[in-house]
């Protein structure tokens, strides 16, 4: 009954202040007086159980702190953790269970008989809150240098959780001095005492936090002294990884002084200078102006110091990538007239590409250049690039896919620029090509950008592949036309065409006799280029000698015989 003894002493003490506050009348006035209101039952009973549940609570606080009293090691561990529970359960309900009775006793309900034991509660309250933040702080372990690094690592999660365990009761106790005061009592000492602990342990973690910051920068300057130990990247990794531990727990601090309204300029403005992280328990006017006039200053002290260093490694650096880039085209230039000598058999394609990489490979020079002389470290440069390129490569299957048909293509040569094929779906003249598509012209003037995977894994035609093409023509004559006198006409029109070639040398056959004409073959051969025009020119010709010749070229027939009807 201690905590309840306590919320109800609060109660009276409010009924008090507020009595004070009312006006004064006369029995004249107010002849009839009206007492408090009595509680219902099921209000009674609620409140008593919830007493009863509050003093359990109390019972088996005081149980765990004997049985921890007893313990040691990872048992002594287990019921601390769960005296923490209980005593923040404890607390929470008696905050929950005042501020209720208070509500009935503004509304006129009789609460004095709850009110009997609350002074005493209130006086020990700040007096186990001391007694589990010294058995708390006996608990914080700082991990030694000496461990491996994932011992230093799980000892520092450690040390993350009793600083949390802290802040809870820390937190419990600005909780506690707000209601004292919200009911009027005396909470001045509390509140000093609250105050300096609160003080103290932000000056502690700040200083903690800056000591991790100097070991992580000690950590990473052998780090870029010695880039492939392995023992020295864990324990960089272990530093950076505190770091943010010691910040997030001035954090927590930093958050529960400004509920107290306390100064806390300096230790924000250093959480934000760790972290970069702009939060609502940090960020304040006095904070952005400190950290304006902090990046002012540094901005100054580097120009001042660095100043001259730094404009000479940047003409340095824009130097090398003018030289560089110059350098590129000439080679551009030079690979180019080495590849179009008639000593090189390459395709256009292909000379297009390594002409193009040359001049990228020796521009990408130039940068791992410049960048190494301002003083950023190649090597694990190249090694985040390798690990980005298999982070992308993964991302770009499909590209990559399109990729390695290109380089096929470019290695065994299908085609080349200029040539009318039909791969991928399409026919068209080659434009151009990349590493992962290729640009079609078809005979329309249509643009087509056709993926190189698509053309790969189809069939090429190469039309124009070979010098000479063979033209193949048909043509049907009726079944009562001379055979030999066709003949002679389909052989008189391709020797007379200027186009066609003497060898190889013109076919000329009767292919087939079909439903309803005679067909007759005229395949002669010709120049690639020439191919549409000799073809043209040909049926227009033989339409022209067969119709001279009275040739006749006939149309579908079909005869249809009738049977008489028997029945008829």
């Amino acid at each position: 009954m201690k905590l309840q003894k306590t919320l109800f002493a609060l109660l009276l003490i409010a009924q008090a202040v507020s009595a004070q506050e009312e006006p004064v009348t006369s029995a004249q006035e107010d002849p009839v007086a009206v007492g408090p209101l009595e509680l219902p039952e099921d209000v009674t009973a609620s409140l008593d159980e919830r007493i009863d549940s509050i003093e359990m609570l109390e019972r088996s606080s005081v149980r765990l702190i004997e049985r921890f009293d007893r313990s040691e090691g990872p048992e002594a561990e287990l019921y601390s953790s769960r005296i923490d529970s209980v005593w923040a359960e404890t607390f929470n309900d008696t905050v929950m269970l005042a501020r209720d009775i208070a509500d009935l006793a503004s509304d006129g309900f009789d609460v004095e008989s709850y009110s009997a034991d609350i002074a005493h509660e209130l006086d020990v309250f700040p007096a186990e809150s001391a007694d589990i933040l010294n058995r708390l702080r006996k608990e914080v372990v700082f991990p030694t240098d000496d461990l491996a690094p994932v011992e230093f690592a799980i000892q520092d999660q450690r040390l993350l959780r009793s600083t949390q365990r802290i802040d809870s009761v820390f937190r419990s106790l600005v909780t506690y001095v707000s209601i004292v005061d919200e009911f009027g009592m005396d909470n001045k000492a509390d509140l000093e005492k609250l105050t300096e602990m609160l003080e103290e342990s932000a000056a502690n973690r700040s200083a903690f936090l800056q000591i991790a910051i100097e070991r992580k920068v000690i950590i990473a300057q052998a780090a870029a002294t010695l880039p492939t130990d392995t023992d020295i990247a864990a324990r960089l990794a272990v530093s950076g990884a505190r770091v943010q531990v010691a910040s997030k727990a001035l954090q927590n601090i930093v958050s529960l002084m400004n509920q107290m309204n306390l100064e806390t300029s300096h230790y924000s403005r250093q959480v934000v200078t760790t972290t970069g992280e702009l939060t609502s328990e940090v960020l304040d006017v006095s904070v952005i102006a400190a950290l304006v006039e902090q990046g002012t200053d540094m901005l100054a002290d580097f120009a001042r110091t660095e100043g001259p260093t730094f404009l000479f490694r940047l003409f340095i650096f824009i130097l090398i990538l003018f030289v560089f880039n110059q350098l590129s085209h000439i080679v551009q230039s030079l690979t180019k007239r080495a590849l179009s000598s008639s000593k090189f058999d390459v395709s256009e394609l292909r000379r297009d590409m390594i002409v193009v990489s040359a001049k990228n490979f020796v521009r990408v020079l130039g940068i791992l250049i410049a960048l190494s002389q301002i003083g950023i470290s190649l090597g694990p440069l190249l090694a985040g690039l390798g690990i980005a390129g298999f982070i992308v490569g993964f991302a770009l299957q499909d590209t990559l896919s399109n990729f390695a048909s290109g380089m096929l293509i470019l290695i065994y040569r299908p085609f080349d620029v200029g040539d009318f094929v039909t791969a991928g779906g399409v026919t068209g003249k080659v434009s151009s090509m990349s590493v992962v598509n290729t640009t079609f012209k078809t005979i329309d003037n249509q643009v087509l950008v056709v993926p190189n995977n698509m053309i790969w894994s189809g069939v090429v035609t190469n039309v124009t592949a070979q010098r000479l093409r063979r033209v193949d023509l048909t043509f049907g004559v009726a079944y009562s036309d001379d055979v030999e006198k066709v003949e002679r006409i389909l052989a008189e029109v391709a020797e007379a065409h200027e186009l066609v070639l003497d060898t190889p040398e013109t076919m000329i056959k009767l292919h087939e006799l079909a439903d309803s004409s005679v067909n007759f073959v005229l395949r002669p051969w010709v120049k690639t280029d020439d191919y549409w025009d000799v073809y043209w020119d040909l049926i227009r010709t033989v339409k022209l000698r067969f119709d001279a010749e009275g040739i006749t070229i006939p149309f579908p027939q079909r005869e249809v015989h009738s049977t008489p009807n028997s029945a008829s």
